[in-house]
């Protein structure tokens, strides 16, 4: 199931977008960015874009259609490598890059006229995966298309200017975290549970929807609270670091991206500004941090996450981060 379909029950949410209401089958522009921190609902973003781009009623939106083409394609149409399937499950979980050749099959169908539909619509999801060399291939394609296609780049990141500069930008903000919670308790009956999704989602829906679809994402919120208490100072070091010793590559991106909200938090709190986390949390965790620390620490945090995706051992990126914190905090206490 992709990101879209997923989350494409709450499409009724999503289609409030200010964007939709701008669209027709006259629209000049023949390429978007969309932009925001939930890539799973930037997806859904883009497949009501698609819709009305094409003139297609929104509850149609996630329909198959030959004219709509979504990438990177699912593994199991790609040609699957050996390698790719001993890895198995660990690689459902990850979202897919957009490879070379993904590229190279938009570009060699450019041409082709649609075939149900008035517009032959790309859909590229996670277009931050993108390399130098894909998105330099995609350039002209995105400069001037046939007049019968559009493009639509979802990214949770930063294109190249050259290719960034070539888009009609469109934000998509973050809900309102009482939103995203009455959103979720149509489909979960966990109440704390739900509250704790969508605070810790920072009011992006597809966030707190896959962080409920993971049944340890209690205990994972709590390791972040852990290592937070307990690093502070090199005494404790060999305590914080047994939290995360065994950590797998995607719980170490999991605790991080809770670690880097809850020091937001921190500086919120620091300054007498209205936390997005339960502030009974926060307290318990702000001793000794300044608004400006926090954010300092939140940096450091980021960093480590950018570590990890580039394939840094989990363990050395955690410890790295942790003693960052500690004389951060250190340094508050002098």
């Amino acid at each position: 199931m992709s990101a879209a379909d997923s989350l494409k029950k709450y499409a009724g949410l999503y289609a409030r977008h200010e964007i939709l209401s701008t669209l027709s089958l006259d629209t000049s522009a023949s390429a978007f960015l969309l932009g925001g921190e939930d890539a799973d609902g930037l997806c859904v973003l883009a497949r009501l874009v698609a819709a009305r781009l094409c003139g297609l009623p929104l509850d149609r939106a996630f329909d198959d259609y030959a004219d709509i083409a979504v990438y990177p394609k699912p593994p199991e149409i790609k040609k699957s490598s050996s390698k790719s399937k001993k890895s198995g499950s660990a690689e459902k979980q990850k979202r897919a890059a957009v490879t070379v050749d993904d590229i190279r099959d938009i570009v060699g169908s450019l041409y082709l006229t649609p075939f149900e539909l008035p517009k032959r619509i790309y859909i590229i999801e996670g277009a931050e995966s993108m390399s130098d060399i894909c998105q330099n291939k995609l350039l002209k394609s995105l400069e001037e298309p046939p007049r019968h296609c559009s493009f639509i780049l979802c990214a949770a990141g930063r294109l190249l200017p050259t290719v960034e500069s070539r888009c009609k930008r469109v934000e998509m903000p973050p809900f309102s975290v009482s939103t995203v919670a009455d959103e979720l308790s149509k489909f979960h009956k966990d109440g704390k549970a739900v509250a704790l999704a969508a605070r810790a989602s920072r009011g992006n829906l597809g966030m707190a929807e896959k962080m409920l679809a993971d049944s340890g994402f209690g205990a994972t919120y709590a390791a972040a609270l852990d290592i937070l208490r307990t690093a502070d100072g090199s005494r404790t070091f060999g305590r914080t670091a047994a939290i995360y010793d065994k950590f797998t590559r995607e719980k170490t991106d999991a605790v991080l991206g809770i670690m880097e909200y809850l020091f937001a938090d921190i500086a919120r709190y620091a300054i007498g500004v209205d936390t997005v986390f339960d502030v009974s949390d926060v307290k318990s965790v702000a001793a000794g941090y300044t608004a400006y620390s926090a954010a300092s620490c939140a940096d450091f945090v980021r960093e480590a996450r950018r570590r990890n995706d580039a394939n840094c051992m989990p363990v050395a990126v955690m410890d790295t981060a942790v003693l960052k914190i500690m004389e951060e905090k250190a340094k508050c206490q002098r």
